[in-house]
């Protein structure tokens, strides 16, 4: 492998690790995801008696019939909800700010990637007899 490869992979690997960070660390992300998932339990908790009888269920007719009862009752809490429909934007909003960050680091870091790899290029075409301006 060149050195050009090597670098890059270096270089690949310190951008993962710093949007890693990011993700990891935004206070803000780590908020609404704990909301999240108190809502998500909130749901569980709320139609696990509905899930319990549609899984328990027998009967091939009546268990159908208890599939669309307990997918209703998942739907009108979370789709249907207006209170999960603020949580999935206030969630969306987050991850925007989040995304628009990590963003940023690969745009800061990628021109270093690009030109370490556009002269290996120059170099190796250069080996053939081919010159390479720029």
């Amino acid at each position: 492998m060149d050195r050009a490869r090597i670098q890059t992979n270096k270089e690949l690997n310190k951008i993962d690790r710093k949007i890693g960070r990011i993700y990891q660390s935004d206070p803000a992300l780590k908020n609404i995801q704990k909301e999240y998932n108190k809502y998500m339990k909130m749901v569980q908790e709320k139609t696990q008696l509905s899930y319990d009888a549609y899984i328990n269920e027998t009967d091939r007719d009546i268990k159908e019939d208890l599939k669309k009862a307990y997918m209703n009752e998942v739907r009108s809490l979370t789709i249907e909800s207006k209170q999960y429909r603020k949580l999935i934007q206030k969630f969306a909003k987050v991850m925007s700010k989040v995304n628009e960050e990590a963003l940023k680091v690969v745009n800061d870091s990628m021109t270093d990637v690009y030109t370490l790899n556009y002269n290996q290029v120059a170099v190796d075409c250069k080996e053939v007899g081919i010159e390479v301006n720029g």
